[in-house]
Protein backbone atom coordinates (compact mmCIF):
# COMPACT_ATOMS: atom_id res chain seq x y z
CA UNK A 1 0.00 0.00 0.00
CA UNK A 2 1.37 3.65 -0.78
CA UNK A 3 0.52 6.70 0.99
CA UNK A 4 1.68 9.87 -0.58
CA UNK A 5 3.03 12.00 2.14
CA UNK A 6 3.39 16.04 1.60
CA UNK A 7 5.69 17.28 -1.32
CA UNK A 8 9.03 18.30 -0.76
CA UNK A 9 10.00 21.48 1.19
CA UNK A 10 9.99 24.70 -0.80
CA UNK A 11 12.67 26.98 -1.67
CA UNK A 12 13.64 28.52 1.70
CA UNK A 13 15.95 32.37 1.74
CA UNK A 14 18.88 32.42 3.85
CA UNK A 15 17.92 36.26 4.29
CA UNK A 16 15.79 36.77 7.90
CA UNK A 17 12.57 38.31 7.33
CA UNK A 18 12.54 42.01 8.56
CA UNK A 19 9.60 40.62 11.16
CA UNK A 20 9.37 37.16 11.96
CA UNK A 21 5.82 36.59 14.24
CA UNK A 22 5.59 33.51 16.03
CA UNK A 23 3.27 31.03 14.23
CA UNK A 24 -0.47 30.94 15.86
CA UNK A 25 -2.44 27.88 15.87
CA UNK A 26 -6.40 27.78 15.77
CA UNK A 27 -8.60 25.26 16.04
CA UNK A 28 -10.51 24.18 12.50
CA UNK A 29 -8.16 25.80 10.84
CA UNK A 30 -8.70 25.60 6.60
CA UNK A 31 -5.90 24.93 4.31
CA UNK A 32 -2.68 26.66 3.92
CA UNK A 33 -0.24 26.97 1.09
CA UNK A 34 3.30 27.21 1.97
CA UNK A 35 3.94 30.70 0.66
CA UNK A 36 1.44 31.22 3.76
CA UNK A 37 3.49 32.79 6.70
CA UNK A 38 2.39 30.71 9.32
CA UNK A 39 3.58 27.64 10.72
CA UNK A 40 1.14 24.83 11.21
CA UNK A 41 -0.32 21.80 9.37
CA UNK A 42 -4.09 22.29 7.73
CA UNK A 43 -5.88 20.19 10.77
CA UNK A 44 -8.80 19.76 8.54
CA UNK A 45 -7.29 18.12 5.75
CA UNK A 46 -5.20 16.20 7.81
CA UNK A 47 -7.90 15.21 9.77
CA UNK A 48 -9.74 14.06 6.31
CA UNK A 49 -7.32 11.42 5.71
CA UNK A 50 -8.00 7.88 6.98
CA UNK A 51 -5.48 6.92 9.33
CA UNK A 52 -6.11 3.41 8.67
CA UNK A 53 -6.19 2.10 4.95
CA UNK A 54 -5.69 -1.77 6.69
CA UNK A 55 -7.93 -3.66 8.48
CA UNK A 56 -8.35 -3.32 12.05
CA UNK A 57 -5.96 -6.44 12.82
CA UNK A 58 -3.14 -5.95 10.15
CA UNK A 59 -3.22 -2.33 11.61
CA UNK A 60 -2.58 -3.76 14.93
CA UNK A 61 -0.26 -6.25 14.14
CA UNK A 62 1.41 -3.83 12.00
CA UNK A 63 1.96 -1.63 15.17
CA UNK A 64 2.89 -4.02 17.21
CA UNK A 65 5.85 -5.15 15.42
CA UNK A 66 6.84 -1.21 14.79
CA UNK A 67 6.97 -0.87 18.25
CA UNK A 68 9.03 -4.66 18.59
CA UNK A 69 11.84 -2.54 16.90
CA UNK A 70 11.95 0.30 19.36
CA UNK A 71 12.26 -2.31 22.52
CA UNK A 72 15.21 -3.68 20.44
CA UNK A 73 16.12 -0.23 20.31
CA UNK A 74 15.48 0.91 23.69
CA UNK A 75 17.07 -2.83 25.05
CA UNK A 76 20.57 -1.94 23.18
CA UNK A 77 20.67 1.71 24.71
CA UNK A 78 20.91 0.36 28.13
CA UNK A 79 22.51 -3.30 28.16
CA UNK A 80 25.61 -1.98 27.95
CA UNK A 81 25.36 -0.65 31.56
CA UNK A 82 25.87 -4.04 33.24
CA UNK A 83 27.89 -6.18 31.13
CA UNK A 84 31.31 -4.44 31.36
CA UNK A 85 32.61 -6.74 34.22
CA UNK A 86 32.09 -9.46 31.95
CA UNK A 87 33.39 -7.79 29.01
CA UNK A 88 36.63 -6.68 30.98
CA UNK A 89 36.88 -10.35 31.63
CA UNK A 90 36.92 -11.71 28.38
CA UNK A 91 38.83 -8.59 26.59
CA UNK A 92 41.30 -7.38 29.28
CA UNK A 93 40.43 -3.25 28.17
CA UNK A 94 39.04 -1.35 31.22
CA UNK A 95 40.49 2.18 29.55
CA UNK A 96 37.85 1.40 26.14
CA UNK A 97 35.02 0.47 28.60
CA UNK A 98 33.26 3.90 27.86
CA UNK A 99 32.89 3.29 24.04
CA UNK A 100 30.18 0.75 24.95
CA UNK A 101 27.33 3.00 25.87
CA UNK A 102 29.15 6.39 24.08
CA UNK A 103 30.04 3.92 20.95
CA UNK A 104 26.22 3.23 20.55
CA UNK A 105 25.30 6.87 21.13
CA UNK A 106 27.65 8.16 18.92
CA UNK A 107 26.72 6.28 16.15
CA UNK A 108 22.99 7.33 16.72
CA UNK A 109 24.01 10.87 16.57
CA UNK A 110 26.21 10.60 13.38
CA UNK A 111 23.67 9.89 10.93
CA UNK A 112 20.17 11.93 12.27
CA UNK A 113 20.56 14.57 10.09
CA UNK A 114 21.48 12.33 6.65
CA UNK A 115 18.66 9.90 8.00
CA UNK A 116 16.42 12.66 8.51
CA UNK A 117 17.03 13.85 4.77
CA UNK A 118 17.16 10.43 3.45
CA UNK A 119 13.82 9.79 5.14
CA UNK A 120 12.07 13.12 3.69
CA UNK A 121 13.66 12.64 0.23
CA UNK A 122 12.39 8.38 -0.41
CA UNK A 123 10.07 5.48 0.52
CA UNK A 124 10.46 5.55 4.32
CA UNK A 125 9.36 1.74 4.57
CA UNK A 126 12.10 0.66 3.08
CA UNK A 127 14.21 3.22 4.69
CA UNK A 128 12.96 1.63 7.99
CA UNK A 129 13.99 -1.81 7.00
CA UNK A 130 17.07 -0.98 5.90
CA UNK A 131 17.89 0.47 9.54
CA UNK A 132 16.51 -2.42 11.39
CA UNK A 133 18.98 -4.65 8.80
CA UNK A 134 21.95 -1.90 9.71
CA UNK A 135 21.23 -2.99 13.74
CA UNK A 136 20.59 -6.36 13.31
CA UNK A 137 24.42 -6.58 11.48
CA UNK A 138 25.84 -4.35 14.24
CA UNK A 139 24.28 -6.54 17.30
CA UNK A 140 25.56 -9.72 15.42
CA UNK A 141 29.02 -8.11 15.33
CA UNK A 142 29.04 -7.48 19.08
CA UNK A 143 27.95 -10.95 19.65
CA UNK A 144 30.45 -12.32 17.80
CA UNK A 145 33.25 -9.83 18.68
CA UNK A 146 36.79 -11.49 19.08
CA UNK A 147 37.96 -8.26 20.03
CA UNK A 148 37.01 -5.23 21.76
CA UNK A 149 37.77 -3.13 18.89
CA UNK A 150 35.38 -5.17 17.00
CA UNK A 151 32.76 -5.29 19.86
CA UNK A 152 32.89 -1.14 19.29
CA UNK A 153 32.66 -1.20 15.84
CA UNK A 154 29.63 -3.46 16.48
CA UNK A 155 27.88 -0.75 19.03
CA UNK A 156 28.94 2.15 16.13
CA UNK A 157 26.74 0.62 13.60
CA UNK A 158 24.16 -0.70 15.78
CA UNK A 159 23.32 3.07 16.86
CA UNK A 160 23.56 4.10 13.45
CA UNK A 161 20.62 1.75 12.72
CA UNK A 162 19.06 2.21 15.41
CA UNK A 163 18.50 6.16 14.53
CA UNK A 164 17.04 4.86 11.18
CA UNK A 165 14.35 2.59 13.30
CA UNK A 166 13.44 5.44 14.71
CA UNK A 167 13.19 7.79 12.43
CA UNK A 168 11.04 5.23 10.64
CA UNK A 169 8.85 4.81 14.00
CA UNK A 170 8.44 8.62 14.06
CA UNK A 171 7.82 9.11 10.75
CA UNK A 172 5.54 6.27 10.13
CA UNK A 173 3.17 8.08 13.16
CA UNK A 174 3.48 11.78 12.07
CA UNK A 175 2.32 10.55 8.33
CA UNK A 176 -0.97 10.91 6.65
CA UNK A 177 -1.70 7.18 7.76
CA UNK A 178 -2.46 8.82 11.63
CA UNK A 179 -4.69 11.37 11.77
CA UNK A 180 -3.13 14.83 14.25
CA UNK A 181 -5.56 13.47 17.45
CA UNK A 182 -4.00 10.60 17.82
CA UNK A 183 -0.88 11.07 16.80
CA UNK A 184 0.35 12.15 20.55
CA UNK A 185 -0.72 8.92 21.18
CA UNK A 186 0.65 6.75 19.08
CA UNK A 187 4.49 8.87 19.61
CA UNK A 188 3.74 8.30 23.29
CA UNK A 189 3.39 4.98 22.61
CA UNK A 190 7.23 4.11 21.32
CA UNK A 191 8.14 6.02 24.98
CA UNK A 192 6.52 3.09 26.65
CA UNK A 193 8.48 0.51 24.34
CA UNK A 194 11.45 2.05 24.44
CA UNK A 195 11.08 2.32 28.26
CA UNK A 196 10.54 -1.02 28.39
CA UNK A 197 13.49 -2.20 26.95
CA UNK A 198 15.65 0.79 28.40
CA UNK A 199 14.50 -0.84 31.94
CA UNK A 200 15.29 -4.39 30.93
CA UNK A 201 18.41 -3.85 28.88
CA UNK A 202 20.57 -3.93 32.34
CA UNK A 203 18.44 -6.56 33.85
CA UNK A 204 18.88 -8.71 30.69
CA UNK A 205 22.49 -7.88 30.18
CA UNK A 206 23.27 -8.16 33.77
CA UNK A 207 21.70 -11.91 33.48
CA UNK A 208 23.01 -13.14 30.28
CA UNK A 209 26.62 -12.18 31.46
CA UNK A 210 26.23 -14.34 34.92
CA UNK A 211 24.76 -17.26 32.46
CA UNK A 212 26.43 -19.71 30.45
CA UNK A 213 25.02 -17.78 27.73
CA UNK A 214 27.64 -15.28 28.46
CA UNK A 215 27.24 -11.43 27.66
CA UNK A 216 27.03 -12.09 23.78
CA UNK A 217 23.42 -13.02 24.28
CA UNK A 218 22.64 -10.08 25.57
CA UNK A 219 23.14 -8.96 21.69
CA UNK A 220 22.25 -12.01 19.68
CA UNK A 221 18.63 -11.24 21.15
CA UNK A 222 17.97 -8.78 18.75
CA UNK A 223 18.09 -10.88 16.03
CA UNK A 224 15.47 -13.19 17.77
CA UNK A 225 13.50 -10.50 18.21
CA UNK A 226 13.88 -9.39 14.18
CA UNK A 227 13.62 -12.47 12.81
CA UNK A 228 10.14 -12.46 14.44
CA UNK A 229 8.71 -9.16 13.64
CA UNK A 230 11.12 -9.07 9.67
CA UNK A 231 7.59 -10.61 7.74
CA UNK A 232 5.85 -8.16 9.20
CA UNK A 233 7.89 -5.19 8.37
CA UNK A 234 8.04 -6.39 4.90
CA UNK A 235 5.39 -7.47 3.38
CA UNK A 236 2.21 -5.72 5.58
CA UNK A 237 3.98 -1.90 6.87
CA UNK A 238 2.29 0.40 4.66
CA UNK A 239 4.95 2.36 2.16
CA UNK A 240 5.36 6.06 2.28
CA UNK A 241 6.64 8.16 -0.19
CA UNK A 242 7.14 12.08 1.30
CA UNK A 243 8.55 13.10 -2.24
CA UNK A 244 6.07 11.07 -4.93
CA UNK A 245 6.64 11.71 -8.50
CA UNK A 246 10.65 12.91 -8.57
CA UNK A 247 13.11 11.33 -10.06
CA UNK A 248 15.90 9.68 -7.77
CA UNK A 249 18.52 11.14 -9.66
CA UNK A 250 17.04 14.45 -8.28
CA UNK A 251 16.44 13.24 -4.72
CA UNK A 252 19.92 12.53 -4.21
CA UNK A 253 21.14 16.09 -5.92
CA UNK A 254 19.46 17.44 -3.25
CA UNK A 255 21.24 15.57 -0.62
CA UNK A 256 23.73 17.68 1.64
CA UNK A 257 26.23 15.48 1.49
CA UNK A 258 29.23 17.94 2.94
CA UNK A 259 27.20 19.07 5.50
CA UNK A 260 26.52 15.31 6.55
CA UNK A 261 30.41 14.85 6.48
CA UNK A 262 30.82 17.91 8.58
CA UNK A 263 28.49 17.27 11.10
CA UNK A 264 29.03 13.81 11.45
CA UNK A 265 32.69 14.23 12.16
CA UNK A 266 32.21 17.19 14.54
CA UNK A 267 30.01 14.97 16.44
CA UNK A 268 33.13 11.53 16.51
CA UNK A 269 35.87 14.14 17.22
CA UNK A 270 33.19 15.27 20.39
CA UNK A 271 32.94 12.10 21.12
CA UNK A 272 36.60 10.65 20.80
CA UNK A 273 37.98 13.97 22.82
CA UNK A 274 35.48 13.40 25.93
CA UNK A 275 35.98 9.89 26.34
CA UNK A 276 40.00 10.23 26.24
CA UNK A 277 40.82 13.11 27.52
CA UNK A 278 41.43 12.47 31.18
CA UNK A 279 41.35 8.68 31.02
CA UNK A 280 44.06 7.99 27.63
CA UNK A 281 45.02 11.48 27.35
CA UNK A 282 45.97 14.04 29.67
CA UNK A 283 44.11 17.04 29.55
CA UNK A 284 46.73 18.91 28.86
CA UNK A 285 47.74 16.63 26.64
CA UNK A 286 48.42 18.16 22.85
CA UNK A 287 46.21 15.27 21.26
CA UNK A 288 43.42 16.51 23.73
CA UNK A 289 44.00 20.23 22.73
CA UNK A 290 44.53 19.59 18.82
CA UNK A 291 41.10 17.35 19.08
CA UNK A 292 39.41 19.85 20.72
CA UNK A 293 40.63 22.43 18.13
CA UNK A 294 39.23 20.30 15.50
CA UNK A 295 35.85 19.71 16.88
CA UNK A 296 35.58 23.62 16.72
CA UNK A 297 36.48 23.84 13.44
CA UNK A 298 34.67 21.09 12.08
CA UNK A 299 31.41 22.75 14.20
CA UNK A 300 31.76 26.19 12.59
CA UNK A 301 32.64 25.00 9.05
CA UNK A 302 29.24 23.24 9.33
CA UNK A 303 27.40 26.28 10.59
CA UNK A 304 28.84 28.23 7.65
CA UNK A 305 28.81 26.18 5.31
CA UNK A 306 24.92 25.77 6.47
CA UNK A 307 24.37 29.33 7.12
CA UNK A 308 26.04 30.32 3.17
CA UNK A 309 24.44 26.93 1.72
CA UNK A 310 27.52 25.79 0.47
CA UNK A 311 27.35 22.80 -2.21
CA UNK A 312 23.15 22.73 -1.60
CA UNK A 313 20.13 24.75 -1.44
CA UNK A 314 18.66 26.54 1.53
CA UNK A 315 15.52 24.05 0.67
CA UNK A 316 17.60 21.19 0.56
CA UNK A 317 20.47 22.34 3.61
CA UNK A 318 21.20 18.99 6.01
CA UNK A 319 19.46 21.25 9.18
CA UNK A 320 16.30 22.79 9.12
CA UNK A 321 17.49 26.40 10.33
CA UNK A 322 14.64 27.96 9.00
CA UNK A 323 12.79 26.67 11.18
CA UNK A 324 14.47 28.37 14.19
CA UNK A 325 13.20 31.73 12.82
CA UNK A 326 10.14 30.45 14.80
CA UNK A 327 11.00 30.69 18.89
CA UNK A 328 8.52 27.43 19.29
CA UNK A 329 11.36 24.79 17.88
CA UNK A 330 13.97 26.77 19.63
CA UNK A 331 12.28 25.70 22.80
CA UNK A 332 10.92 22.73 22.33
CA UNK A 333 14.43 21.34 21.04
CA UNK A 334 15.81 22.71 23.84
CA UNK A 335 13.60 20.88 26.16
CA UNK A 336 13.60 17.25 24.67
CA UNK A 337 17.61 17.52 25.04
CA UNK A 338 17.02 17.99 28.76
CA UNK A 339 14.65 16.12 29.26
CA UNK A 340 16.19 12.93 27.72
CA UNK A 341 19.85 13.87 29.15
CA UNK A 342 17.44 13.97 33.09
CA UNK A 343 16.37 10.48 31.89
CA UNK A 344 19.62 8.57 31.07
CA UNK A 345 21.81 10.40 33.82
CA UNK A 346 19.33 8.77 36.11
CA UNK A 347 19.11 5.27 34.44
CA UNK A 348 23.20 5.13 34.19
CA UNK A 349 24.39 6.22 37.70
CA UNK A 350 21.31 4.99 40.22
CA UNK A 351 22.36 1.37 39.67
CA UNK A 352 26.16 2.56 40.01
CA UNK A 353 25.21 3.92 43.08
CA UNK A 354 23.43 0.74 44.66
CA UNK A 355 26.28 -1.37 42.97
CA UNK A 356 28.82 0.38 44.99
CA UNK A 357 27.11 0.80 48.07
CA UNK A 358 25.19 -1.82 48.77
CA UNK A 359 27.60 -4.04 46.44
CA UNK A 360 24.23 -5.08 43.93
CA UNK A 361 25.14 -7.58 41.37
CA UNK A 362 24.95 -6.15 38.01
CA UNK A 363 20.81 -7.29 37.90
CA UNK A 364 19.38 -6.05 41.09
CA UNK A 365 21.25 -2.81 40.90
CA UNK A 366 19.16 -3.02 37.21
CA UNK A 367 15.88 -3.77 39.03
CA UNK A 368 16.69 -0.62 41.43
CA UNK A 369 15.95 1.96 38.31
CA UNK A 370 12.71 0.05 37.44
CA UNK A 371 10.21 2.82 39.59
CA UNK A 372 11.99 5.62 37.38
CA UNK A 373 11.56 4.01 34.50
CA UNK A 374 8.17 2.47 34.52
CA UNK A 375 6.90 5.68 36.34
CA UNK A 376 8.07 7.75 33.63
CA UNK A 377 6.84 5.32 30.71
CA UNK A 378 3.08 5.52 32.01
CA UNK A 379 3.38 9.33 32.65
CA UNK A 380 4.92 9.79 28.93
CA UNK A 381 1.86 7.66 27.47
CA UNK A 382 -0.57 9.49 29.47
CA UNK A 383 0.66 13.29 28.59
CA UNK A 384 0.32 12.28 24.76
CA UNK A 385 -3.36 11.21 25.60
CA UNK A 386 -3.87 14.38 28.08
CA UNK A 387 -2.31 16.39 25.62
CA UNK A 388 -5.01 15.21 23.11
CA UNK A 389 -7.45 16.16 25.41
CA UNK A 390 -6.86 19.64 26.94
CA UNK A 391 -4.68 20.49 23.85
CA UNK A 392 -2.68 23.20 25.35
CA UNK A 393 0.78 22.04 25.49
CA UNK A 394 2.87 24.80 28.01
CA UNK A 395 1.68 23.26 31.58
CA UNK A 396 3.55 20.20 30.23
CA UNK A 397 6.80 21.71 30.28
CA UNK A 398 6.04 23.83 33.11
CA UNK A 399 5.30 21.10 35.56
CA UNK A 400 7.94 19.02 33.71
CA UNK A 401 10.22 21.22 34.68
CA UNK A 402 9.55 21.73 38.16
CA UNK A 403 9.14 18.23 38.96
CA UNK A 404 13.07 17.60 37.37
CA UNK A 405 14.52 20.30 39.18
CA UNK A 406 12.94 19.46 42.36
CA UNK A 407 13.60 15.73 41.94
CA UNK A 408 17.41 15.95 40.69
CA UNK A 409 17.73 18.52 43.57
CA UNK A 410 16.42 16.13 46.55
CA UNK A 411 18.97 13.32 44.42
CA UNK A 412 21.77 15.74 45.08
CA UNK A 413 21.20 16.93 48.60
CA UNK A 414 20.18 13.61 50.30
CA UNK A 415 21.96 10.83 48.86
CA UNK A 416 24.89 9.43 50.85
CA UNK A 417 25.89 5.79 51.66
CA UNK A 418 23.83 5.78 54.84
CA UNK A 419 20.58 6.78 52.90
CA UNK A 420 17.31 4.21 52.54
CA UNK A 421 16.91 2.46 49.41
CA UNK A 422 13.11 3.59 49.61
CA UNK A 423 14.17 7.52 49.33
CA UNK A 424 16.07 7.00 46.35
CA UNK A 425 12.83 5.62 45.13
CA UNK A 426 10.77 8.06 46.06
CA UNK A 427 12.88 10.94 44.80
CA UNK A 428 13.35 8.83 41.59
CA UNK A 429 9.62 8.99 41.27
CA UNK A 430 9.42 12.80 41.22
CA UNK A 431 12.11 12.81 38.38
CA UNK A 432 10.54 10.86 36.49
CA UNK A 433 6.87 12.39 36.92
CA UNK A 434 8.48 15.37 35.10
CA UNK A 435 10.79 13.21 32.93
CA UNK A 436 7.52 11.35 31.35
CA UNK A 437 5.49 14.93 31.11
CA UNK A 438 7.81 15.76 28.16
CA UNK A 439 9.49 12.71 26.89
CA UNK A 440 7.54 12.20 23.55
CA UNK A 441 5.42 15.15 23.50
CA UNK A 442 7.64 17.36 21.75
CA UNK A 443 7.37 15.33 18.49
CA UNK A 444 3.80 16.03 18.33
CA UNK A 445 3.88 19.51 18.79
CA UNK A 446 6.51 20.20 16.79
CA UNK A 447 4.92 18.64 13.79
CA UNK A 448 1.31 20.74 14.41
CA UNK A 449 3.47 23.37 14.18
CA UNK A 450 4.86 23.11 10.82
CA UNK A 451 3.31 22.66 7.07
CA UNK A 452 3.05 19.63 5.65
CA UNK A 453 6.11 19.60 4.02
CA UNK A 454 8.27 20.95 7.01
CA UNK A 455 7.01 17.76 9.04
CA UNK A 456 10.12 15.56 8.16
CA UNK A 457 12.17 18.94 9.17
CA UNK A 458 10.69 19.48 12.45
CA UNK A 459 11.13 15.56 13.28
CA UNK A 460 14.89 16.56 12.51
CA UNK A 461 14.98 18.63 14.87
CA UNK A 462 13.09 17.01 17.99
CA UNK A 463 15.66 13.67 16.83
CA UNK A 464 18.46 16.09 16.97
CA UNK A 465 17.69 17.34 20.25
CA UNK A 466 16.88 14.13 21.79
CA UNK A 467 19.92 11.64 20.43
CA UNK A 468 21.95 14.78 20.38
CA UNK A 469 21.33 15.15 23.92
CA UNK A 470 21.90 11.69 25.10
CA UNK A 471 25.04 11.38 23.36
CA UNK A 472 26.03 14.29 25.34
CA UNK A 473 24.40 13.97 28.91
CA UNK A 474 26.75 10.27 28.70
CA UNK A 475 30.04 11.24 27.30
CA UNK A 476 30.16 14.58 29.68
CA UNK A 477 28.18 12.66 32.92
CA UNK A 478 30.66 9.92 32.03
CA UNK A 479 33.42 11.87 32.20
CA UNK A 480 32.78 13.73 35.20
CA UNK A 481 31.76 11.12 37.17
CA UNK A 482 35.36 9.08 36.14
CA UNK A 483 37.36 12.47 36.89
CA UNK A 484 35.46 13.32 40.27
CA UNK A 485 35.51 9.93 41.36
CA UNK A 486 39.27 9.43 40.61
CA UNK A 487 40.17 12.40 42.66
CA UNK A 488 37.99 11.64 45.45
CA UNK A 489 38.75 8.27 45.85
CA UNK A 490 42.48 9.01 45.37
CA UNK A 491 42.25 11.49 48.31
CA UNK A 492 40.25 9.20 50.63
CA UNK A 493 42.64 5.94 50.21
CA UNK A 494 46.16 8.42 49.85
CA UNK A 495 48.79 6.27 51.84
CA UNK A 496 47.45 2.98 51.47
CA UNK A 497 49.58 2.08 48.48
CA UNK A 498 46.85 1.63 45.91
CA UNK A 499 47.83 2.24 42.56
CA UNK A 500 46.48 4.96 40.37
CA UNK A 501 45.18 2.11 37.51
CA UNK A 502 43.94 0.11 40.52
CA UNK A 503 41.91 3.00 41.41
CA UNK A 504 40.95 3.66 37.63
CA UNK A 505 39.63 0.20 37.56
CA UNK A 506 37.55 0.40 40.71
CA UNK A 507 36.13 3.65 39.37
CA UNK A 508 35.11 1.64 36.46
CA UNK A 509 33.43 -0.59 38.02
CA UNK A 510 35.77 -3.82 36.52
CA UNK A 511 36.72 -6.92 38.66
CA UNK A 512 38.61 -4.80 41.24
CA UNK A 513 39.63 -6.15 44.57
CA UNK A 514 39.98 -2.20 45.73
CA UNK A 515 36.81 -2.47 47.40
CA UNK A 516 36.53 -5.65 48.52
CA UNK A 517 39.79 -5.32 50.45
CA UNK A 518 39.14 -2.07 52.62
CA UNK A 519 36.83 -2.18 55.98
CA UNK A 520 35.92 0.12 58.77
CA UNK A 521 36.43 4.05 58.18
CA UNK A 522 38.26 3.78 55.19
CA UNK A 523 35.77 1.73 53.63
CA UNK A 524 33.27 4.31 54.62
CA UNK A 525 35.76 7.41 52.98
CA UNK A 526 35.81 5.31 49.89
CA UNK A 527 32.01 5.00 49.62
CA UNK A 528 31.46 8.55 50.67
CA UNK A 529 34.15 9.72 47.73
CA UNK A 530 32.18 7.47 45.21
CA UNK A 531 28.75 9.37 46.09
CA UNK A 532 29.84 12.15 46.56
CA UNK A 533 30.94 11.89 42.06
CA UNK A 534 27.57 10.54 41.74
CA UNK A 535 25.96 13.34 42.85
CA UNK A 536 28.10 15.58 41.02
CA UNK A 537 26.88 14.18 37.94
CA UNK A 538 23.02 15.23 38.97
CA UNK A 539 24.54 19.00 38.99
CA UNK A 540 23.64 19.01 35.01
CA UNK A 541 20.51 17.71 35.69
CA UNK A 542 18.95 20.60 38.41
CA UNK A 543 19.86 22.95 35.22
CA UNK A 544 18.29 20.79 32.82
CA UNK A 545 14.64 21.12 34.75
CA UNK A 546 15.68 24.43 35.08
CA UNK A 547 15.98 25.37 31.94
CA UNK A 548 12.77 23.05 30.60
CA UNK A 549 10.82 25.37 33.30
CA UNK A 550 12.09 28.39 31.44
CA UNK A 551 11.20 27.30 28.33
CA UNK A 552 7.95 26.11 29.05
CA UNK A 553 7.33 30.11 31.30
CA UNK A 554 8.38 31.48 27.33
CA UNK A 555 6.15 28.97 25.14
CA UNK A 556 2.66 30.61 24.18
CA UNK A 557 -0.44 29.51 25.97
CA UNK A 558 -2.42 28.22 22.46
CA UNK A 559 -4.25 25.11 21.82
CA UNK A 560 -2.67 22.59 19.35
CA UNK A 561 -5.84 21.84 17.51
Amino acid sequence: MTVNTASSTGSETLAEPKEVHEPEIEPNTKTLSPSDNDDMIDIEAATNTKPNQLSTFKWILVCFCVYISDFVYGLDTTIAADIQGAVTQTFGTVDQLAWLGAGFALGSTAVILPGGALFNSFNQKWLYVAGVVLFEVGSALCGAAPSMSALIVGRVLAGAGGTGIYLGTLNFFSSELVSPERRGAYISGISIVWGLGAVLGPAIGGAFSISKATWRWGFYINLVLGALAAPIWIFLLPSVHPTKGVSIKDRLLRLDFLGFILSAAAWSIFTIVFIAGGNNWAWKDGRTIASLVVCGVLTLAYILQQYFCILTTPSTRSFPGHLLRYKVHILLGTSTACVISSLYVAIYYIPVYFQFVESDSPLKAAVRILPLVLVAVAVSFSSGSLLAKVKYYKPHYLVSGILITLGSTLFYAYIDPSVSAGVIYGVSVVMALGIGLTWQIGYTVATLKVLPQDIGNALSIQNLSQIGGSTIALVIAGQVFQDDAFSRLSTALSGQGYSAAQIHDAVAGAQSVVLSQLEGELRDRALLAITDAIKTTFIPVITAGALIFVAGFSMKMEKLF
